[in-house]
C-alpha cells in the first residue's frame, strides 16, 4: 500500500523527507517503485530516462557521495497538466562536508503525478555543487533563450516583467502564494502593496519585495520536456541594491506556449 509520506497534507515537504530519506538511507527499491520508465532525471547535470538508468545515477552518486544527510523545505504549486510541481532546497551533509556550517547547498525540481492514488515521479532535478548548463537538445534552446531574457529584464527593468505572466500564472515567492500578473508584479515592486493597500482600502496578504533592483548571476540552467510546456531550473547568485554579497538563490518555470509565443 501507497506509503504515509507520499500522501496527504504537505505533499511537497513529505515527498522531499521520503526521497531523501530512501537516497541516503541508499535504498533502491524504495526509490524503485518512485519512477516509471519515462520518468527523466537531471542529477547534476546528468540526464537519464528509465527506471533502471535512474537507480544507475543515483548508486554512482551514493558511491562517490557514501554517506549523505539531505535536510530540505518544499514549496508546491499545481502545473498546468494536472501534475504537482515541487521545488526543493536545503542543505547537503556528506563525507567531504561533514559539519552543517560547511554543508553543500542544493536545489531539487520535482514532478509529481498521481496514477491509481500513488505518486510517481515524471522528472527530477538535482543540482549541489556542479554548475553548468543542462540543455539535452535543440528544441529546447527556447528554454534558455528565455532564462538569459528574463534576468536580463528582471535586472535592468524588472517592470517590464509583466508582459510573460497570465492571469492563470502562479509564483511561489519565499512564503507568498501569487496569482495573476497584476498580484506577481505587485509582490516583485518595492511599495506597491503599500500603494494598492491604501488606493483600494484592502488588506493584501503579502508584503512587496524590500528592495529597488537587483542583480543575477546564473550559475546552473536545467531544462526537461515536462509539465505540460518545458521544466526549467536555475540557481546562482543574487545581489540587491548594488551590495557586492550575493545570496544564493533557485528557482524553477514552467514555460508554457501560447498563441503569440512563450
Amino acid at each position: 500500500r501507497e506509503k504515509p509520506a507520499m500522501s496527504g497534507g504537505d505533499l511537497g515537504n513529505q515527498f522531499g523527507g521520503h526521497f531523501f530519506n530512501l537516497l541516503d538511507a541508499k535504498n533502491y527499491q524504495g526509490l524503485s517503485q518512485l519512477f516509471r520508465q519515462n520518468s527523466i532525471v537531471s542529477f547534476e547535470g546528468n540526464n537519464v530516462q528509465g527506471m533502471q538508468k535512474i537507480i544507475g545515477l543515483f548508486q554512482a552518486f551514493n558511491k562517490k557521495y557514501p554517506k549523505t544527510k539531505h535536510q530540505c523545505t518544499a514549496d508546491t504549486l499545481p502545473t498546468p497538466d494536472g501534475s504537482n510541481l515541487v521545488f526543493l532546497t536545503g542543505k547537503r551533509l556528506d563525507h567531504q562536508h561533514s559539519r552543517i556550517d560547511t554543508a553543500v547547498l542544493i536545489s531539487a525540481t520535482v514532478v509529481l503525478k498521481k496514477t491509481d492514488g500513488k505518486f510517481w515521479i515524471s522528472n527530477l532535478i538535482y543540482r549541489g555543487e556542479a554548475s553548468g548548463q543542462n540543455i539535452p537538445s535543440n528544441d529546447m534552446k527556447v528554454g534558455a533563450q528565455f532564462v538569459g531574457q528574463f534576468y536580463k529584464i528582471y535586472d535592468s527593468d524588472h517592470k517590464k516583467l509583466g508582459g510573460i505572466y497570465t492571469p492563470k500564472t502562479v509564483m511561489k515567492y519565499e512564503t507568498d502564494k501569487l496569482q495573476g500578473a497584476q498580484m506577481i508584479m505587485c509582490k516583485l515592486t518595492k511599495g506597491a502593496s503599500d500603494h494598492i493597500e491604501t488606493q483600494k482600502r484592502t488588506k493584501l496578504g503579502f508584503r512587496s519585495v524590500t528592495f529597488n533592483s537587483v542583480k543575477h548571476e546564473v550559475k546552473t540552467l536545467d531544462i526537461h520536456p515536462g509539465a505540460g510546456g518545458l521544466l526549467i531550473q536555475t540557481s546562482g547568485f543574487l545581489a540587491a541594491d548594488g551590495s557586492t554579497q550575493g545570496v544564493k538563490f533557485g528557482e524553477c518555470f514552467v514555460l508554457m506556449k501560447g498563441q503569440s509565443g512563450w
